[in-house]
């Protein structure tokens, strides 16, 4: 009872005093001890004392995203932006919001107002580069990615993120290129590895596919993706052993199998002497993915012959 008076009493005097750094610290305490209907009424509380001050609504914003609460969250970022149309800030947690339901049109409008009034900082372009993409408008996604990447070269996650849209245009070849721009900058961060081979390997260049996938399982050994890779590219240069060794090892690294068994059983489908185990394989992806056209269709095939 005095600890929750106490905090009354210095969140009353932070409102009193227009300290918005304090009235965060204290909701801050609330958040981390679990009372969220405590922080948010606090928020709530503040914002109609202080709207001036932009920190409050996108802490209320962020807030209102984590439980969905969207009805608040669209007349808050209506208030809000209406009274701080300058706050780059307040954009960002709206695009957030509205990227977290799906609203990809607003997303990519919210995040392009953050950048532009932000132009050195590189998290709203790439934001509003993924809304574009869910909402294939890809040749979008690449122009908004262009145009930072003449401000920030240097910024390897802008070179993954146009590699990312170039793949989704069909144009892997030039997706490898991105990647390996991405890794000259940030050589320490090996997924861009595990996207490089999966870009090698789309392009079928197998040979550097195969070898980028080596080089990520070198820095992490229990890796599916890249696993993966190293299955499907030794698969097509034919060598047998290797990709079977893949393929059993893209599944015991997977967290969950399904797709790693799918992937083994298509590849065992084709020796006649494996069938059995290629039909239990692919049944227990097919199970998992009933979406997954190829699995059903050679599950079927096998299935089918043996009737």
């Amino acid at each position: 009872m005095g600890e929750s008076a106490d905090l009354d009493r210095h969140f009353q005097e932070a409102l009193a005093a227009g300290e918005a750094s304090e009235i965060l610290r204290l909701v801050d305490d609330l958040q981390r001890q679990g009372r969220f209907g405590e922080t948010r009424e606090r928020l709530e509380a503040a914002w109609d004392a202080l709207p001036s001050e932009p920190r409050i609504a996108e802490r209320l914003l962020e807030l209102y995203q984590r439980y969905h609460n969207w009805r608040r969250f669209d007349v808050l970022a209506q208030q809000a932006l209406d009274a701080h149309p300058r706050s780059g800030e307040l954009h960002f947690a709206a695009g957030c919001g509205y990227e977290a339901r799906g609203d990809w049109q607003e997303a990519w409008e919210a995040f392009a107002r953050a950048a532009a009034l932000a132009p050195e900082e590189v998290e709203p372009v790439l934001r509003q580069a993924r809304a574009y993409r869910l909402a294939q408008r890809v040749d979008d996604a690449i122009r908004v990615l262009g145009k930072a990447l003449r401000r920030h070269d240097r910024y390897a996650p802008l070179h993954a993120a146009l590699g990312y849209a170039w793949i989704q245009k069909g144009r892997a070849d030039k997706a490898a290129d991105c990647f390996r721009k991405a890794l000259q900058r940030q050589p320490d961060w090996h997924p861009y590895l595990n996207d490089l081979a999966g870009a090698l390997m789309l392009d079928e260049n197998w040979a550097e596919a195969a070898q980028a996938a080596i080089e990520s399982l070198r820095i992490r050994k229990r890796n599916e993706r890249a696993w993966t890779v190293y299955a499907i590219a030794n698969n097509r240069l034919g060598d047998d052993k290797r990709a079977e060794q893949g393929y059993r090892n893209a599944v015991r690294a997977a967290r969950e199998p399904t797709r790693a068994k799918g992937n083994y059983g298509l590849y065992l489908a084709r020796r006649p002497e494996r069938l059995l185990e290629a039909v239990r394989l692919l049944r227990e992806a097919y199970e998992a993915h009933p979406d997954w056209d190829e699995v059903e269709a050679r599950l079927h095939e096998i299935t089918s012959a043996d009737e």
